[in-house]
């Protein structure tokens, strides 16, 4: 097995990207092959990043773990642990929308040490080390400085129709009380991208109000934002990520 922390981030950014360019040249003939709960679907798209990636890192860390969105987990105890997204925003790639990513964490010990989100439409590659800052194509982001919900534009998950219907009530609610008091409240339903984007201060906080995720929906996204400065807080399915004065105003608004 590879040690060199240098060596595995520079393996790793190359495997996606290599993914990336596999998804792109698939997307015009990409088919949905199944349909999932909560009106989530599957594309041989998406198969073709997870088998890649899952295939390609095994060939050079064969003692790792693995746990994917689309397959069983493979040594999930392993001291090692790579979790796979191999497309967040399923939806959008079979319509052609340039908004999907891969999302790639590793994690030693049940810690963090890795996320790698790419954006292959847009050209745009976000990772961050545990402890040495957060990076967009190789240049360091920072996450916003504003501190105040008035000036701040949130990038906001919200249920969908499959949620109970308390779920929904209750999120349509908060989301009430934040337009009314941001600056501008924005929906883009792909996690690892919006957690990305407010990493490099595109938005001033992220706020999922208990919309359904799975940990590899988050895990990179989740470093990259704590490494670029901001504060990251979860109650349950609810998530609320900003810098910090901004987060604790977030927080007592809405009461979570």
């Amino acid at each position: 097995m590879k040690s060199d922390i240098d060596e595995l981030v520079a393996a790793a950014e190359q495997i996606v990207r290599d993914a990336g360019a596999k998804a792109r040249e698939m997307i015009h003939r990409a088919r949905i092959l199944e349909h999932k709960e909560h009106g989530d679907i599957v594309t041989d798209g998406d198969l073709c990043v997870e088998e890649y990636v899952i295939s390609s890192l095994k060939k050079l860390f064969p003692d790792h773990g693995f746990v994917s969105e689309e397959r069983s987990p493979e040594r999930p105890d392993a001291e090692y642990v790579w979790t796979l997204d191999p497309i967040d925003g399923t939806k959008y790639y079979a319509r052609d929308v340039p908004l999907w990513a891969i999302s790639l964490a590793l994690s030693r010990g049940g810690e963090p040490l890795l996320g790698i989100v790419f954006s292959p439409e847009l050209d745009r590659l976000y990772a961050a080390r545990t402890g040495q800052g957060a990076t967009l194509n190789s240049r360091p982001i920072h996450c916003s400085t504003v501190e105040h919900l008035e000036q701040a534009t949130i990038c906001l998950e919200i249920p969908n129709r499959d949620a109970p219907a308390d779920d929904r009530k209750w999120a349509l609610a908060k989301m009430s009380k934040l337009v009314e008091r941001a600056y501008r409240v924005r929906i883009i339903g792909v996690s690892a991208l919006g957690l990305c984007f407010c990493a490099a201060a595109g938005f001033d906080a992220f706020v999922s109000l208990s919309s359904p995720w799975h940990e590899w929906d988050i895990a990179a996204g989740r470093l990259i934002l704590h490494e670029s400065g901001a504060d990251y807080h979860t109650h349950g399915q609810q998530i609320i990520a900003a810098p910090t004065v901004l987060c604790e105003e977030i927080q007592t608004l809405l009461g979570v």
